[in-house]
């Protein structure tokens, strides 16, 4: 009887840990021309609406946002990492800045240092993998328009893209869906400029 009792102790001591080692949070989802938002906070200083882009390789932020980050002393000059090589589904080529955010906030979920681009020709902020590959599972509920990001404690983080900075293409306006035209958020390939 008393192996019994103690094989159940230990039944219930590891669906416990489980049961803690997986959870998921559920941030309701609103819409901007039928593209999925949520409210995303950066470095606990600005609240707004991001697009929810799977599609796009990094968390990319207006040249605006940047400003005002800076401004309130929330990003400084040990943030930024330099230029990376940015290319959209239409193929078209060019620069970005990319820095380190140090904290995305969504609900009560909290991502640290999230590699980021800086798009001057965007207007809103994308959430995107650098930010999602943080969970062990991200989906979206269609029906409920509730994003759900797991988490399972026993896994390792994955490190976010690389962004590489050799890239020999011009400083030049973003082409593709950022400029009102083209296809498309921005990919990075670790094979520009080598």
């Amino acid at each position: 009887m008393r192996c019994r009792l103690l094989g159940l102790a230990v039944f219930v001591a590891i669906i416990c840990q489980l049961l803690i080692s997986l959870q998921a949070a559920e941030i309701p989802l609103g819409t901007s021309g039928g593209v999925f938002t949520v409210p995303v906070q950066i470095n606990r200083s600005i609240t707004m609406q991001f697009l929810v882009d799977t599609g796009s390789a990094v968390v990319i932020i207006p040249m605006s946002v940047l400003r005002n980050l800076i401004r309130n002393g929330t990003v400084t000059e040990g943030d930024v990492i330099g230029i990376g090589g940015a290319a959209t589904a239409d193929r078209s080529l060019y620069l970005m800045g990319k820095l380190r955010l140090r904290e995305l906030r969504i609900g009560e979920t909290v991502v640290r240092d999230v590699i980021a681009a800086v798009s001057p020709g965007l207007d809103v902020p994308l959430l995107g993998q650098s930010f999602f590959l943080r969970f062990a599972s991200v989906t979206i509920d269609n029906r409920r328009q509730t994003l759900i990001l797991t988490q399972d404690g026993s896994a390792p983080m994955p490190q976010s893209p690389a962004i590489v900075s050799r890239t020999p293409y011009p400083s030049s306006p973003a082409t593709g869906a950022y400029s009102g035209g083209g296809y498309g958020a921005p990919g990075y390939n670790s094979g520009y400029g080598r």
